[in-house]
């Protein structure tokens, strides 16, 4: 089975394309405005001109109100809406919209909040500050439902993390960075291609 590779706070065409043509799944466009990585559903727009269909779009928020969702939504149209799973309680997508709901590394959490039947992200505390969750914990998770993995993730760790967690995804963002909000598409495509090696070498049913 093909890892799915989420590459996360896209912010310019080159560093688009280069994760396309690398063999990135999922594209994420970070609209929440306290990230270095925030643009505006315009921008994200048109940078998702080039996207080919195979390839999913997702709009990242955070605790987005109805109305700040219904103002993205209304000048990009995304695969998938991410935020964490409790804001989607108050939140109706339209179809063709599917949800990508956030669990986090809480002591609290109980990987049995997770529908093992939907696609959800599983990473630590924050969003976007490169911390890496509990790979035990996680695997557990990964037993229990299918997951993409974030939080701390980068070319360095990203084949042994997949070897401990064996999640049904990966997602990064600060991790293939030069600085705060800037990708490094040399980082971007050494992510991918360290993926797709792993995936050669431990291939799953």
């Amino acid at each position: 089975m093909k890892t799915l590779i989420k590459i996360c706070g896209l912010s310019n065409q080159e560093s688009v394309d280069v994760a396309v043509q690398s063999g990135a799944d999922l594209i994420g466009f970070v609209f929440a405005k306290t990230s270095p990585r925030c643009i505006s559903p315009e921008q994200a727009s048109q940078l998702s001109q080039s996207i080919p269909g195979q390839v999913k779009t997702t709009a990242v928020m955070l605790h987005p109100s109805a109305t700040e969702v219904q103002e993205v939504l209304d000048r990009f149209q995304p695969d998938y809406l991410q935020t964490d799973a409790k804001d989607f309680a108050y939140l109706n997508l339209p179809e063709g919209c599917r949800p990508l709901k956030v669990y986090r590394d809480l002591p609290q959490f109980n990987p049995n909040e997770i529908d093992p039947n939907e696609l959800s992200l599983f990473e630590g505390k924050n969003s976007g500050v490169g911390e890496l969750v509990d790979t035990d914990r996680a695997a557990d998770v990964a037993h229990h439902a299918p997951i993409i993995l974030a939080g701390g993730l980068n070319p360095s760790n990203v084949a042994s993390v997949l070897q401990a967690v064996q999640p049904q995804g990966v997602d990064v963002s600060s991790g293939v960075e030069s600085k705060p909000g800037i990708k490094d598409v040399h980082k971007i495509r050494d992510f991918i291609n360290i993926v797709r090696d792993y995936d050669a070498m431990e291939p799953r049913a």
